[in-house]
């Protein structure tokens, strides 16, 4: 299959880690008497057992602090999936621990499931990682259409790297069905990533002349002769 790769001249969204640090989590913050409240490691569990979300960040914020990946976790999904302003943030790091090999879990099934459950709350990062994933093939079959529905999503939520994302799926799209329309609406999606702060994409589109010229190209070079 052709590739935009080429002709764009950042990379992709192939590592979604650098993009969100576990710094987010690690900056939880609570106050003094909360931190008194704790009486140790055993009783933040049953805290948190309880429904004490706080009890969770506390335990969660202690194992990624000695790196036990595997440990913190179990308490970021239980704060994942709770009602609380800390609960998307904790799916977004837990997607990545869960998803990227430098953390040791590697269970990239469980991974895309919590990404699937942050998109549906409006979490782009969730979006941007399911697109990745179906745009790679990484560990799923690979699949365009879900890719870009996916980016689209996270372009919707004016997330400028889903507007990025857009634009690269739909000029890969492009190659494939050799469509001059398809791939200047790529360039549509350059324009909204730009214009939501994304650099690379504003480099891009000031090229788009020489980039659809390169395309068109392309295209004449693929199309049989008569």
């Amino acid at each position: 299959m052709a590739t935009a790769h080429a002709f764009f001249s950042a990379k992709t969204l192939s590592k979604l880690a650098s993009v969100l640090s576990l710094s987010a989590v690690l900056s939880f913050s609570f106050n003094a008497q909360a931190q008194e409240n704790f009486a140790g490691h055993d009783a933040a569990v049953a805290q948190c057992e309880a429904g004490n979300i706080e009890s969770c960040n506390f335990l969660a914020q202690n194992f990624l602090n000695v790196h036990q990946y595997t440990e913190a976790s179990k308490y970021l999904t239980t704060i994942c999936y709770s009602d609380t302003p800390d609960a998307l943030r904790s799916c977004a790091a837990l997607t990545s621990i869960l998803t990227e090999p430098v953390f040791g879990i590697n269970n990239y099934q469980q991974g895309l499931k919590i990404a699937d459950y942050l998109c549906s709350k409006n979490g782009s990062y969730g979006c941007l990682l399911l697109s990745d994933a179906y745009f790679l093939g990484t560990n799923v079959s690979q699949d365009l259409v879900k890719a870009s529905q996916y980016a689209q999503k996270a372009c919707d939520l004016k997330d400028p790297l889903g507007c990025r994302q857009l634009a690269i799926i739909t000029f890969s799209e492009a190659y494939v069905l050799k469509d001059p329309k398809i791939a200047q609406l790529s360039f549509k999606y350059h324009q909204d990533a730009c214009n939501l702060g994304n650099k690379d994409s504003c480099a891009d589109f000031a090229q788009h002349n020489e980039k659809l010229e390169q395309f068109q190209r392309f295209v004449q070079s693929e199309t049989p002769k008569q």
